[in-house]
């Protein structure tokens, strides 16, 4: 693959997920917000694509990890119950440190991270690559709330 489509190809990417992050986080479906979006995505787009360019960073998901996130959905639905529950019952969480469920390159570690911080019920907090350890709070200790993938 030529230079041109690599940078073209990662500049669609990052302008596709900053476009689609404004409209989540503005929460509304007007034009005013369409051309704000758009306009922003552009500019950080392309300031992401200079970076990673300059610094030579390649980072790949594997299909197959982004396919095992179809239960992300699912389980913030039954994350959302449990911390309800949790909270009618006045619950206090705590700090857990356990093994990473994703190992390999960079990719793959914020692909499973990444996920695993869409549960209402637990986030992770700190992970170190050289012992494979995550720490991660949970309200109510629930593995499943952990690993969405």
């Amino acid at each position: 693959m030529t230079g041109v489509v690599r940078h073209v190809r990662a500049w669609i990417a990052f302008w596709l997920a900053l476009f689609w992050l404004w409209m989540l986080l503005v929460g509304e479906w007007n034009h005013i917000e369409w051309i704000a979006g758009a306009s922003a995505a552009t500019v950080a787009a392309t300031v992401a694509e200079i970076a990673r360019s300059r610094v030579g960073a390649r980072v790949r998901v594997p299909l197959g990890w982004v396919a095992k996130a179809w239960t992300v959905p699912a389980m913030i639905v039954v994350d959302f119950g449990i911390v309800m529950w949790a909270l009618v019952r006045r619950r206090r969480g705590g700090f857990r440190e356990r093994p990473s469920p994703a190992t390999g390159t960079a990719g793959i570690r914020a692909w499973a991270n990444l996920t695993a911080n869409f549960s209402p019920n637990s986030f992770v907090v700190d992970l170190d690559p050289e012992t494979g350890t995550v720490l991660v709070h949970d309200l109510v200790p629930f593995r499943k709330s952990e690993e969405p993938t």
